[in-house]
């Protein structure tokens, strides 16, 4: 009986045009080499986060049951439910912030790579010193600390290293937004009967 031949696996192909770091002057006058994120690491940041939930209203539906459908703008009709739905937007802003600070962590633990900041990071210890503020034991920790205070010194370079990175990455925050939202919840446009059981 003949051998029937082995099929090879197909052969995997680095996509060599795909920019994997950048080269990002900060404020502070500091070069900085940005890395994207493992892959994972925004998807798993984005599930730890708990985003509200849209508030709620019911329509009594010809069988007189009631049908419960998700408010939107178009559909407050008193002060309670507009205050609901401000309520909603605040949390919903709370959330996307919290969203924001986390991977902004892990993008400066992770993702920047100081190069020539030696003598800079020196001065700076001294000067946590003479303030008399406590250096931590853990030299990275201290890096960390170095990075917020002396190397990023504006909001312009947070904004901008966060947004190079998750372009390296090959996500962005809007991206993670999108991706939540296409998970409607249970009561999206498909309304549901009081008794919790999908109609």
């Amino acid at each position: 009986m003949a051998k029937r031949p082995k099929r090879k696996m197909p052969a995997y192909h680095k996509d060599t045009s795909r920019e994997r770091s950048r080269s990002y002057t900060a404020s502070s006058g500091l070069v900085v080499i940005l890395h994207g994120l493992p892959p994972l690491t925004p998807q798993r940041i984005n599930s730890s986060i708990e985003y509200p939930k849209k508030p709620t209203y019911e329509v009594e539906n010809v069988a007189g049951d009631k049908d419960v459908y998700e408010h939107d703008e178009t559909t407050l009709e008193n002060d309670a439910d507009k205050q609901a739905w401000a309520d909603y937007l605040q949390a919903q802003d709370e959330a996307e912030t919290e969203l924001t600070e986390k991977l902004l962590y892990a993008v400066l633990l992770e993702c920047v790579e100081l190069t020539k900041f030696e003598e800079k990071f020196e001065s700076w210890k001294k000067k946590q010193k003479l303030i008399g503020l406590d250096l931590s034991s853990d030299e990275d920790e201290n890096k960390f600390y170095f990075m917020q205070t002396e190397v990023f010194h504006d909001s312009d370079d947070i904004g901008e290293i966060l947004t190079v990175v998750m372009g390296l990455t090959g996500v962005s925050v809007e991206d993670l937004a999108e991706a939540r939202d296409s998970f409607p919840g249970e009561v999206e446009s498909e309304p549901s009967s009081g008794n919790g059981d999908t109609a």
